[in-house]
């Protein structure tokens, strides 16, 4: 009969005679049958989980209706009970406040005995006006904690003169276990393990979002607000400054302004704002590859103390976050790839941002401005072995130019580095290579060649290595053996002996494209012009190499005009000194020559001894043996009988040149006449081709 009375009374008759029972209980006396089912009635109105639950929403409900928060010291006094017999309840007054039943007044508050709560609104009106409570329909009041309540709590306990440095940090560790589900306390903790770093890097966010002053964290008054010990404070800034801090090594913060201000790095800003990072940071993520380049050689510009390696570590965490802030551009993906060290990568974005600008970057320039001593010397040494990483990947070469100041080294973009970084708009940068002098492969003309059995077998070993499978793997081999990589072949001999057509009929048949090098042209009446001029020759030789898709063959023809002996320059002019220049210049460039460079000179004795050593073949052409100047004159004039063309080889010493001459003298009369040479005709026209012949005349009869 009780149990049915009890289910027809009211929450609220129900909650107001639980409360005249547990007022002042002492929390006794709660076995009772009667008692017992009148708070189980409360439970079940309220879809309540225990009796406990009840117990601590009567208290709390009795105190809301005298308008009053009520924190544990309050419902201790309501049971006239200790703070101690409360605890047992505190998992109750949880659960409450997980069911939005109650709610936390004071929600930066994470000390048990210091919480306030009072009971939902929404929960009250139900209650009093008899409406079922739908618990579903709570609704959440108030927001939950983000990343920057977090931030701004760390600071007021910094700020509070009343928390101790263990008071702090047991603040922080009950903040971050509030937020354990948080992204951003995930996130730090994985970094940070250590509870004093991942305060400091909290109150460096919250530094960097607030209005006023400076957006960093000053490090003597902020150590000084953490720490009661002064020798904490000066080991955490010795720490901070000397780079050893673990936020300094995790890339999160960096030094600022003289070493005296912490600031966040773009790692620790893109941690702390997450999704808003492009918010708060005025949408840097998205640049260009131009603004992108332009970026880091402001960042180099920035670091003033070239020579401390601690500028250099914060250098490289700006750059390793610029790239990693701007995921879209597929090239950097690619160079990070190619490129594994940050510093190496930095000097190739500086060199990329010269080349927009329409200039070279200065070597010595590059490397002091990133470099502390001893690392610009040892890549200094590097890229004057050609042995840099970024000569090693064919990105990045280095020039001379001269001036009216002297000359300067400097870096320039290959095509190759033009392409990876610039990718479609490398076209505009791609300079036009000079086509002057240049003969394409396609356009020799099958020539037939007569040599004796020696020149035949040195020539097809040439024909053969030169073929692009044998080519490759030449240079592959040399490669490994850590040999020069050039190919360097000198042709002498007598005029008109073949070695011009030699190297057209290797282009042909191999298909390589011949640079051919006016030799005349390379001189000029200038000063520092012929230097230049030659220079160029290699560096239109090197593009010319990395847009073909075999190597082809730079040609100096007549070669003995500049590759001669060198002079000595004590007795003579600028001219010597000069020429001694362009030459030692020539020496350098077949020293380091990936490629193939054919010389050929009527003149060998004339050549120097530095050239020689070189030449990795040397190939001398004699004057064509009786048996080969046969052929030629069968080849070249079929109609010749074979006593004739027995007589014409035996009779005159010619060269296969020289007969040419002869056949088209002969070609001539053939149009002339009409009619085909006779054979004294040919025989008249062999008198006159040698001047110092003794049956030479001037002039040739018809």
């Amino acid at each position: 009969m009780k149990d049915v009375m009890i289910m027809e009374k009211t929450l609220i008759q129900l909650i107001k005679e639980a409360a005249s029972k547990l007022r002042d209980s002492k929390l006794k006396r709660l076995g009772g049958k009667e008692f017992g089912d009148v708070l189980e009635g409360i439970r079940q109105g309220l879809e309540l989980d225990t009796i406990g639950e009840a117990i601590m929403f009567v208290a709390l409900f009795d105190r809301n209706c005298a308008n009053a928060e009520c924190g544990i010291n309050d419902i201790a006094d309501y049971f006239g009970c200790s703070q101690l017999e409360i605890m047992e309840y505190v998992p109750s007054l949880c659960s409450l406040q997980e069911k939005r039943i109650v709610i936390q007044t004071n929600a930066m508050e994470f000390r048990i005995a210091h919480k306030s709560f009072v009971v939902n609104n929404y929960v009250v009106s139900s209650i009093v006006e008899n409406r079922k409570l739908e618990l579903e329909k709570i609704p959440v009041v108030g927001k939950e904690l983000d990343r920057y309540d977090l931030c701004k709590y760390v600071d007021s306990k910094i700020n509070d003169p009343e928390v101790s440095t263990e008071a702090l940090f047991q603040h922080v560790e009950s903040m971050e276990h509030h937020c354990a589900e948080m992204g951003f306390v995930i996130n730090v903790k994985s970094s940070v393990s250590d509870i004093t770093a991942r305060t400091l890097f909290y109150e460096a966010c919250y530094d960097h979002i607030k209005s006023e002053g400076n957006s960093n964290s000053h490090i003597k008054r902020t150590l000084q607000d953490m720490y009661d010990t002064f020798g904490i404070r000066l080991s955490e800034q010795k720490a901070l400054i000397d780079g050893t801090h673990v936020l300094v090594k995790t890339g999160l913060v960096e030094v600022v302004e003289s070493d005296e201000y912490l600031a966040l790095t773009e790692e620790g800003m893109r941690m702390f704002f997450e999704d808003d990072y492009t918010v708060f940071t005025n949408g840097e993520k998205i640049m260009d590859r131009y603004s992108f380049v332009n970026r880091v050689a402001e960042y180099v510009m920035e670091k003033h103390d070239t020579d401390n390696a601690l500028a250099m570590m914060r250098l490289e965490n700006k750059i390793i976050s610029l790239e990693g802030r701007n995921p879209d551009m597929t090239n950097i993906a690619i160079i990070r790839k190619m490129i594994f060290d940050a510093d190496v990568r930095s000097l190739f974005y500086m060199i990329c941002d010269s080349c927009v600008e329409g200039r070279c970057l200065g070597v010595a320039r590059a490397l002091d401005s990133l470099y502390p001593v001893k690392e610009r010397n040892q890549n200094m040494r590097l890229l004057k072995d050609n042995q840099h990483q970024l000569q090693r990947l064919g990105l990045v070469e280095i020039v001379k130019e001269h001036s009216i100041f002297g000359e300067s080294t400097k870096f320039k973009l290959t095509d190759k580095g033009k392409e990876l970084y610039f990718e479609e708009d490398a076209q505009f940068y791609i300079e036009d290579i000079d086509t002057n002098g240049l003969i394409l492969a396609k356009d020799i003309k099958e020539k037939r060649l007569f040599f004796s059995e020696k020149e035949r077998e040195q020539l097809a070993l040439i024909g053969e290595t030169l073929e692009e499978r044998n080519y490759k793997s030449l240079i592959e081999r040399l490669e490994t053996k850590g040999l020069s990589k050039g190919i360097a072949i000198l042709l002498y001999g007598a005029p008109g002996t073949g070695k011009t057509e030699s190297v057209m009929q290797w282009a042909r048949t191999t298909g390589r494209d011949i640079m051919h090098v006016d030799i005349s042209a390379s001189k000029s009446m200038w000063y520092g012009e012929s230097e230049k001029k030659v220079k160029d020759i290699f560096n239109r030789y090197k593009k010319l190499c990395e847009r073909s898709s075999v190597k082809p063959i730079l040609l100096f023809n007549e070669a003995d005009g500049i590759f001669s002996k060198r002079k000595n320059i004590g007795n003579g002019g600028s001219v010597d000194q000069t020429e001694n220049t362009i030459q030692n210049i020539i020496l350098e460039e077949m020293e380091n020559l990936e490629g193939i460079l054919i010389a050929t000179t009527n003149m060998v004795t004339n050549l120097d001894k530095a050239f020689e050593r070189r030449f990795l073949f040397k190939i001398r052409f004699d004057k064509p043996t009786v048996e080969a100047k046969r052929s030629i004159w069968l080849d070249k004039l079929p109609m010749l009988e074979m006593p004739v063309a027995d007589y014409l080889a035996s009779r005159y010493d010619f060269s296969g040149g020289e007969i040419d001459n002869i056949v088209r003298k002969a070609t001539m009369m053939e149009v002339i006449e009409g009619n085909t040479p006779s054979v004294e005709s040919i025989k008249r026209i062999c008198n006159e081709e040698r001047l110092n012949d003794k049956n030479a005349r001037v002039g040739f009869n018809v």
